[in-house]
């Protein structure tokens, strides 16, 4: 573990941001499921599922995080990693990132999103590529603040 991967909170509580493991998926996929609702985004171009979820951890677990508060999931950041064939650049790829709606704005998303730029950077990538829907405001405030 890093010497900075926990920061305490006011409350007295710690934030722990690890390596996705493999009992975690259960948790992410609920707290994904409430984040990425049809109902909520409509309009979504990609579909929250388990599939989609396993395949992420199963190729690219290394690139998959989460925040845990109180022994309980609070956050993820999932990504993977991009080769071209004839390209010999390397793109980390910002897939999910979620927080739980008790701590939006706690700062949690921003260190979930640092800590995968960190692992991003360290296996030599040289670009990262995030989208979100163009309706998503508080997602694009979320990456303008972050340089994109």
């Amino acid at each position: 573990m890093k010497p900075n991967a926990t920061t305490p909170k006011q409350n007295g509580g710690n934030i722990l941001i690890r390596e996705m493991e493999l009992e975690d998926l259960p948790i992410v996929y609920s707290l994904g499921e409430e984040l990425f609702t049809a109902s909520e985004w409509p309009n979504l171009y990609r579909t929250w599922d388990q599939y989609e979820l396993v395949n992420l951890f199963a190729g690219d677990g290394e690139f998959c995080l989460v925040a845990e508060k109180d022994d309980q999931i609070v956050g993820f950041a999932l990504g993977s990693l991009i080769e071209k064939r004839h390209n010999s650049w390397r793109y980390g790829y910002l897939e999910w990132l979620g927080v739980s709606p008790a701590l939006n704005r706690s700062g949690l998303g921003s260190r979930l999103f640092n800590r995968l730029t960190e692992l991003f950077i360290e296996s030599g990538c040289r670009m990262m590529l995030v989208d979100t829907e163009e309706e998503n405001h508080p997602a694009l405030n979320f990456f303008r603040k972050h340089g994109f």
